[in-house]
């Protein structure tokens, strides 16, 4: 005596297609940058000559697999390093805008409420119905 068992996953497989992901990291990675963006050093002696600074130079892959921001000066203030005048690396200690630092990404992981907010957008892009 067996038991037959059918498993309908067509909506599954609907909702987490590739399409479907790519949705729900675009979403996601717009929410992160938004939520990011008041860990993100600006100051107006960065600003580029179309008067955007750190903040505003910023865009999502368009699969929504990471956040880019395109100041040449990027990387140094998201490390936190610059080169001094010997060749050597130079921690930067001052950031002019107040609660501002490096790695902004990770005061974002550490910031239990905005990372929810990250993780409902995820989730919102995929269409699940996820009771909390």
């Amino acid at each position: 005596m067996g038991v037959k068992v059918h498993a309908d996953l067509s909506g599954l497989n609907r909702k987490l297609s590739v399409e479907a992901l790519k949705r729900a990291r675009k979403l996601m990675a717009n929410d992160a940058l938004q939520a990011m963006d008041k860990y993100v050093p600006s100051s107006t002696m960065g600003e580029n000559q179309s008067g955007a600074s750190l903040r505003g130079m910023t865009a999502v892959a368009t699969d929504g697999s990471s956040v880019m921001y395109r100041a040449i000066y990027a990387k140094a203030q998201f490390y936190g390093f610059i080169t001094n005048q010997y060749g050597g690396p130079f921690r930067i200690h001052n950031y002019t805008t107040p609660g501002t630092s490096r790695r902004w990404d990770l005061r974002l992981k550490g910031n239990k409420e905005d990372m929810n907010h990250v993780k409902e957008a995820f989730v919102k892009g995929l269409d699940l119905n996820v009771d909390k």
